[in-house]
């Protein structure tokens, strides 16, 4: 058997499932490492240590997953950040997405929010009393978290693939990739990663930019938050 050819437009797409390779793998392992949040309860104490822990989890997430790979991706492609959808345009079809998904997440995320299943394990912080700067950082660290989510799965990971695979295997391997790393957290989530991955990139390739699917995410993550942290018995904002 022959070694296959190596072809100058295998580059892209090779060099964007490596690096979401090995960037959610550093974040998988960081997040899971108990030295590192045996590191922040030395310093700050049990509770606050593994809230402190969790922040730090989700910055880590934001520069290996996606912003680290995109400067790598543009510098040695010589690729513009609106190549991979971190553009401004189509902004009332957007707008339209972003209000009829919402309008889908957050009344789902209302009524889901009060299951003992899910405030068994949301909010991810398990503070007890939160004050509003709490509450405003762990909203922060969740935006910053899952810009870099979408700008590695819907940006660069999907635009690359696209020119090589064509779009349906291009959003059936994103979607496949987005549904494993699913997997650390539950059956559940895995298996609603795969519509929700299809959607999203189908609305990122509609409309030619990555913020719809940022948008969505940050509603479905945020007010998932939000109402997990009012319904749950032994939480209060003080």
């Amino acid at each position: 058997m022959d070694i296959p050819v190596w072809k100058a437009e295998f580059l892209e797409p090779v060099l964007a499932i490596a690096l979401v390779t090995i960037g959610f793998s550093i974040y998988h392992f960081y997040s899971i490492s108990e030295r590192v949040t045996q590191g922040f309860i030395a310093k700050y104490g049990e509770t606050k240590g593994k809230t402190r822990a969790i922040w730090s989890h989700r910055y880590v997430g934001a520069m290996t997953i996606g912003i680290i790979p995109a400067i790598i991706m543009i510098s040695v492609l010589g690729k513009s950040p609106s190549d991979y959808g971190i553009a401004f345009q189509n902004h009332a079809t957007s707008l339209y997405w972003i209000i009829g998904l919402a309008m889908i997440i957050i009344p789902m995320n209302f009524f889901n929010s009060k299951k003992t299943k899910n405030l068994a394990f949301y909010p991810n912080v398990r503070e007890k009393e939160w004050t509003k700067p709490m509450v405003a950082t762990n909203a922060f660290t969740w935006c910053a978290y899952l810009f870099g989510y979408e700008l590695m799965f819907r940006g660069l990971l999907l635009f690359a693939t696209v020119p090589l695979l064509g779009e349906w295997p291009a959003i059936i391997l994103n979607a496949a990739l987005y549904a494993l790393v699913h997997v650390p957290k539950n059956l559940e989530e895995t298996i609603g990663a795969v519509p929700l991955g299809i959607i999203l990139c189908l609305v990122t390739l509609t409309t030619g930019t990555i913020w719809v699917a940022f948008f969505v995410h940050i509603t479905l993550a945020l007010s998932n938050f939000f109402f997990s942290l009012r319904h749950h018995p032994e939480m209060k904002v003080i």
